[in-house]
């Protein structure tokens, strides 16, 4: 990434000048694509991962072709680079099409209106024609919410970011967000939703696909498969899983150290218990099977210049890095095919010749002449190949998470699975999205396509035909049933690694019978729900529902639910652990995975407890009173966890902390003085609610 330089507009600078100064910091105090040729290109590529992006700046025509276009005209031409530059460089995103198309509709409406393509003359009549172009030129509906989208971040860094026309008329969208697919209910989009979430059928061919792979390539394969299946993820996101991305936390449950894209970073995702054996096992074999592609990248990085001699080189251990190889030696260097070394000892036995090059395709293939364009290549100059093929701007990290490509889980060898070629032993990449989806549906239509996983291990789909799935399905899939079994919806976008829990819905393809059947359960009550029951059908939990004679809802918290009245004071627990020793706080016997946070918890706490019991064994000072803190508040949350799994205490049970366990500050102080602090409980718990009292495990 270049070094980047902000650009901060003076107040007391015109408009005139305030752009110009701009346009004059981009072009020559920012370098991002420079090494592509710069300012005085019309056409740059932005790289991000395996993707290159084409940036060009050419006018609007019905059918593009980025290599015969007319650029747009100055001076807005110097603005749309300033600013595309700018702001790939302050942050860059892959969506640049939906800029260059807002650019390119300003730049039209500024010529329609006033004859030149000149920023500074943007007023109410260019923003009205822009919106008039967009609605001729896009004519897809959701694509037209998104470009207006981009129009108005456009004419907001005009307007009030960088300050050239302060007094710019605010641009509105005035073309409206198009509901998700996953919620209309046309026929188009019904079709789509029932295609769109595999089926169960499908999702155990997967399965079983995983327990019966023979070959490396499947095996690669399905264990790639099961870390977008064990959780909800990208397919994107797998080039950032490292080696060591297996966590164990301290109550033994397993996770996986993820990156999340689009803004959510770095996260743990729970693998379910289930699966953990499976999820240890794919990790195993991409191990096992990315180790070779691994050595060579450690290789290229510790020994740089330097060929990777694998086994299969035929020329000496002390043969020169700089002396020419002949055609034998080269084709085994580079994993040439033993039929094509054969061809070639039939056509000659001397493989200086031209004769035994052609054989290797040197008169048509481009990388072999520009490697023979000085002679015969040397080991050096193999080197150089490699590096230039293998190496990208971001060598040698992974980007996202910081760490050298060969600790990349997923990392194989160049034609790791081919059918006709050998792998390149001196080759290391990283698979990306398209492969993934080659190996989950048939490609139709190409002269020679990737057989399917499925078709090799011989699964097809129910009615017979072959299975087609993408890698998103497997999201879809997870997110859908996450969404049957009753998942909060919080926990859900963590678990996926979404930064929005609003992004849930584009994920959930529940039928809309599914759906009526939940809003059919709640309307057809004719009783208030009791608290359990709200919380599972995904309703408010009211005071009252609680035994608190108070209007309003309560909180919910990792153990329960807090009934605390944040209108009257602040919480003097600050949330925490602390929430398990609150008379303001409830357990609910029944709740969605509370008992296994308090047992987490727990464990936690006992851990921290032997700690302070063994420091003040050795008379380290301050420990004895750590002792009394912890265990106290240990005391607390045992007790909770004993009665919640108490076949005695049954499900909905509300559990309270006495009162007299906690007692405020005011409280204290009025006792410290003699006063009578007797707490009046009938406006704080019901006669039916479980009263916590301190005990032991056999207590």
């Amino acid at each position: 990434m270049s070094d980047i330089i902000y650009f901060k507009p003076k107040s007391e600078l015109t408009g005139e000048q305030n752009y110009n100064a701009f346009i004059e910091h981009c072009r020559d105090n920012l370098t991002l694509y420079n090494e592509q040729g710069g300012w005085e290109v019309n056409n740059w590529y932005h790289q991000q991962k395996k993707r290159r992006i084409a940036i060009t700046f050419s006018q609007y025509r019905e059918t593009s072709n980025p290599a015969n276009f007319d650029p747009l005209l100055e001076p807005f031409l110097s603005f749309a680079k300033a600013y595309m530059r700018y702001t790939q460089s302050m942050k860059p995103v892959s969506s640049v099409a939906l800029k260059l198309v807002a650019l390119r509709c300003f730049h039209d409406a500024l010529i329609e209106v006033h004859r030149v393509a000149d920023v500074l003359k943007t007023d109410g009549l260019v923003i009205g024609k822009i919106d008039e172009l967009l609605r001729e030129r896009v004519k897809n509906l959701d694509r037209l919410n998104k470009v207006g989208y981009e129009v108005g971040i456009l004419f907001d860094f005009i307007r009030k970011d960088k300050m050239f026309l302060p007094a710019l008329p605010r641009w509105k969208n005035p073309f409206k967000k198009i509901k998700e697919k996953s919620k209309r209910t046309d026929k188009k989009s019904r079709k789509w939703q029932d295609e769109r979430c595999p089926s169960m059928h499908q999702m155990l061919a997967i399965a079983d696909a995983f327990s019966k792979a023979e070959t490396k390539e499947d095996k690669y394969w399905t264990s790639i498969l099961v870390f977008l299946m064990f959780a909800p993820g990208r397919a994107g996101e797998l080039s950032d899983l490292t080696v060591d991305c297996l966590h164990r936390a301290e109550n033994g449950a397993l996770a996986v150290r993820w990156y999340a894209e689009k803004g959510f970073g770095h996260t743990l995702k729970w693998v379910p218990k289930d699966l953990e054996t499976t999820v240890i096992q794919a990790h195993e074999r991409l191990v096992e099977i990315g180790k070779p592609a691994r050595d060579a990248a450690k290789f290229a990085y510790d020994n740089p210049n330097v060929f990777f001699r694998h086994k299969h080189c035929v020329t000496p251990k002390n043969f020169p890095e700089d002396e020419p190889l002949d055609a034998y030696q080269f084709a085994y260097a580079m994993n040439f095919t033993q039929a094509t070394v054969d061809r070639m000892t039939e056509k000659t036995t001397n493989y200086n010749l031209i004769t035994a090059w052609n054989v290797l395709g040197a008169h048509q293939t481009k990388w072999i002449k520009e490697l023979r364009e000085d002679g015969n290549p040397s080991y050096k100059d193999l080197a150089n190949y490699v590096a230039k093929e293998y190496k990208d701007n971001d060598w040698p990290n992974l980007p996202s998470v910081d760490r050298p490509i060969w600790e990349a889980l997923a990392l194989i060898r160049d034609n790791e699975f081919h059918k006709e070629f050998e792998a390149k032993r001196f080759s290391w990449v990283l698979p990306d999205v398209n492969q993934l989806n080659n190996q989950l549906s048939p490609r139709n239509g190409l002269e020679n396509p990737v057989e399917t996983l499925f078709q090799r291990m011989g699964y097809a789909d129910e009615d017979g035909s072959p299975i087609s799935l993408s890698s998103h399905q497997l999201r879809v899939w997870i997110s859908t049933n996450a969404e049957r079994g009753g998942m909060d919806a919080w926990q859900l976008a963590q678990w996926a690694g979404r930064a929005k829990i609003s992004d849930n819905r584009h994920y959930d393809l529940r039928t809309s019978e599914e759906r009526e059947q939940t809003q059919r359960r709640i309307l057809r009550r004719k009783t208030r729900p009791t608290a359990l029951e709200a919380i599972k059908e995904k309703l408010p939990v009211s005071y009252e529902d609680l035994g608190v004679h108070r209007i309003g809802i309560a909180d919910v918290t990792q153990w329960g639910m807090c009934v605390h009245d944040f209108a009257q004071s602040p919480c003097t627990k600050a949330g925490g652990s602390d929430c398990m020793t609150c008379k303001e706080h409830v357990c609910i016997k029944g709740m969605p995975k509370t008992l296994e946070r308090i047992k987490r918890l727990e464990s936690q706490l006992t851990e921290q407890y032997e700690k302070a019991q063994a420091a003040a064994s050795d008379g380290t000072y301050g420990a004895d009173l750590w002792v009394t803190h912890l265990g106290w508040k240990l005391g607390h949350v045992r007790t909770q966890r004993i009665i919640l799994e108490s076949e005695d205490t049954p499900e909905g049970a509300v559990l309270w902390i006495p009162p007299e366990h906690d007692p405020s500050p005011v409280s204290r102080a009025l006792e410290q003085k003699g006063y009578n602090t007797t707490i009046n409980r009938h406006d704080l718990v019901e006669e039916s609610t479980i009263k916590l009292m301190l005990g032991n495990d056999d207590a």
